[in-house]
């Protein structure tokens, strides 16, 4: 089977955030529209048997970020929105809310493999969706998502990663196609304040170096076992601590066995148990946003929506 992967918080927060003189219901409306016409878009265009969507939820490692195990102090994804104005804060509440009325418009009135739970980001149920799935060689897993963080799951067979603003297939190309080269890198460089804050392991190290450490034990020892002093806190790290929780905090292969089990028994729930399309229900969540355009060429959603 062929089974086409969406990102959808992802998915409609570049539209919804993409559209700022625009009054709230406007950007509702544009978002779900944005939504709706890309997944029908790559459905058409990849022939899908079966449409997954994973949505967002407050994660495990937050918690983890906040407890005396996190080594690097940094609260994960704890930048994002610091320093939002009232006007800002108003706007992602509603950001939130539209997710969690399209997730019901999904979840409740179609057939979509909607995937979501509490701790677990998206990102925990796609990777344990492409896990899953891959189990049978003729399957394929086509993952719409502009977030390169995916390019770690190229590493399974059969799976591709799109990114929906131009319609291009990701590769690991600068990686020598090695995913394994990819995340060893990015638990390196960590991820910035503006993304998912995550300290460096050791930063500013040049990519030559950390290739060196990648193909040799010796220099990997070598690097792992460096220490270095932050500029700010004054406290002192060793590389390969910081690595190893990056590991944790970044490679979807790594989360706590309790955590992992819930990835699995969500997903496997709702492969189990799937819905069923209502056109009624569809045209009222047409109705309340406003998507006229949507909604008069409901046609060509419906084969989507009921797969």
């Amino acid at each position: 089977m062929r089974y086409l992967i969406f990102d959808v918080s992802n998915l409609l927060h570049k539209t919804f955030y993409a559209h700022n003189t625009e009054d709230d219901i406007t950007l509702a409306g544009l978002a779900s529209h944005s939504a709706l016409t890309t997944i029908n878009k790559y459905y058409n265009k990849f022939k899908a048997d079966k449409i997954i969507m994973a949505f967002d939820r407050p994660s495990w490692r937050i918690d983890y970020t906040k407890s005396p195990d996190c080594i690097s102090g940094l609260l994960y994804k704890g930048e994002r929105r610091k320093d939002q104005t009232p006007k800002q804060k108003e706007r992602y509440m509603l950001f939130k809310q539209h997710i969690k009325d399209f997730e019901h418009l999904i979840r409740e009135n179609t057939s979509i493999i909607a995937l979501a739970r509490e701790e677990l980001e998206a990102d925990d149920l796609i990777a344990g969706a492409v896990q899953l799935l891959t189990l049978e060689e003729e399957n394929e897993a086509i993952i719409v998502s502009a977030d390169k963080d995916f390019m770690q799951l190229l590493r399974y067979d059969n799976v591709y990663l799109v990114d929906p603003a131009t319609g291009n297939e990701r590769t690991l190309d600068e990686y020598n196609n090695n995913a394994d080269l990819f995340m060893f890198e990015k638990c390196f460089r960590g991820e910035g304040a503006n993304g998912d804050n995550v300290q460096s392991a050791y930063p500013r190290l040049r990519k030559n170096k950390i290739v060196e450490a990648f193909t040799d034990d010796f220099a990997k020892t070598n690097l792992m076992n460096h220490t270095w002093v932050h500029p700010k806190s004054k406290k002192e790290f060793r590389v390969g601590d910081l690595f190893e929780e990056n590991r944790l905090l970044m490679d979807l292969e790594r989360q706590p066995d309790d955590i992992q089990i819930k990835i699995i028994k969500t997903i496997q729930n709702e492969l189990d148990n799937p819905g069923s399309f209502s056109y009624f229900e569809f045209i009222k969540f047409c109705g309340k946003f406003d998507l006229k355009k949507v909604s008069d060429g409901s046609d060509l959603y419906i084969k989507m929506l009921s797969l």
